[in-house]
């Protein structure tokens, strides 16, 4: 059988929509693709117009049903604010409001991939490392922490703050971890020995952190009296 390009494209395109779209009801239940996630696909969508005489005996959608996908692909539900997210190819980590764990997500099923448990407080920054090896977060124990992606193990601990960290940043070549927290200030660690490179002193609290990617050497800061650096 011969099958256009554009057609086996706009096949493939639909197909992984709907994986990613109803994940969580065919890993539960695989009766319920019929039930619960072909009947929903878009008007437009190949999956609807292929599939539409085979389900008249199904569940029928006769108002309401979508036109188009989405713009999101997967929806993630929580039974808590997350405060922190950060994302890495196919990996996401999430730390929530009020708990002192991480969350590793897989971003194609949106799926719990790991835990990862070593803080004494809620998580609230979280970054990967430009190769996705290592993680570095902040919390409100006032301590950063490195973790090994691969094994959910906490590196190093980082501490010397007074205050909550709020914010966290990892350098290109993955050799500074540069903090900003509630005690007014900045902190540069090297990352191999866990040292206290420099202390930055700011007028207020320091919310967000973020090494420059076009230029390595410099670190943007922002803090609550509107300063950045």
């Amino acid at each position: 059988m011969f099958i256009q390009a554009g057609v086996l494209c706009k096949w493939t395109a639909d197909s992984q929509r709907f994986l990613l779209e109803h994940f969580d009801t065919i890993n539960d239940s695989p009766s319920h693709i019929y039930h619960s996630a072909l009947p929903f696909c878009p008007s437009s969508s190949w999956l609807h117009k292929c599939y539409n005489a085979d389900l008249s005996l199904e569940v029928k959608v006769v108002k309401g049903l979508p036109v188009e996908w989405g713009t999101s692909s997967h929806t993630v539900s929580f039974d808590t604010s997350p405060l922190a997210l950060s994302y890495w190819k196919n990996t996401i980590a999430a730390g929530f409001e009020k708990r002192n764990i991480i969350t590793i997500i897989n971003a194609i099923t949106g799926s719990q991939a790991a835990v990862s448990s070593g803080h004494t407080n809620q998580v609230n920054s979280l970054i990967f490392s430009s190769d996705g090896t290592s993680l570095v977060s902040g919390s409100g124990d006032n301590t950063v922490k490195l973790w090994d992606v691969q094994t959910g193990g906490v590196v190093r601990t980082f501490s010397g703050h007074s205050g909550w960290v709020q914010s966290v940043s990892i350098s290109a070549g993955s050799t500074m971890i540069a903090s900003g927290s509630n005690d007014y200030t900045i902190c540069l660690w090297d990352i191999q020995t866990g040292e206290c490179y420099y202390v930055i002193k700011q007028q207020d609290a320091v919310y967000h952190v973020c090494f420059s990617i076009m230029h390595p050497q410099y670190l943007l800061s922002k803090s609550d009296d509107k300063i950045w650096q």
